[in-house]
């Protein structure tokens, strides 16, 4: 995570997704066409939470991690039930982007 803190991660990666049309679902990310991409790639132009969170911590995932202690807690935890609930067809942009400040704030609140 370069010298970023866990909170300052966490509200960039909420900077990323907050614009109209910088959320996706079932990709990382995607380019301007709607195809998926890598996270860290130039042509990246929106973003699910774990995208945003591997972009905004230049591929470091690990403030990955407590974001899923603000999520509610899955009846059948998947491998990585924060893509699950990203990608929930319920979920909403602006549910994704509080979950994510939440967690800045909580790591801000913890120092880390």
């Amino acid at each position: 995570m370069s010298n970023l803190t866990v909170a300052d991660v966490l509200e960039k990666a909420a900077d990323l997704i907050e614009p109209d049309g910088a959320w996706t679902r079932m990709a990382n990310a995607r380019n301007r066409r709607g195809y998926p991409t890598p996270a860290r790639s130039v042509d990246a132009a929106c973003f699910c939470m774990a995208g945003a969170i591997l972009r905004a911590g230049d591929g470091d995932y690990s403030a990955a991690g407590l974001v899923r202690t603000v999520l509610p807690k899955p009846q059948n935890p998947a491998h990585d039930w924060l893509v699950k609930w990203n990608d929930a067809p319920e979920r909403t942009q602006s549910e994704v982007v509080a979950k994510l400040r939440e967690a800045a704030s909580l790591a801000r609140s913890a120092n880390a």
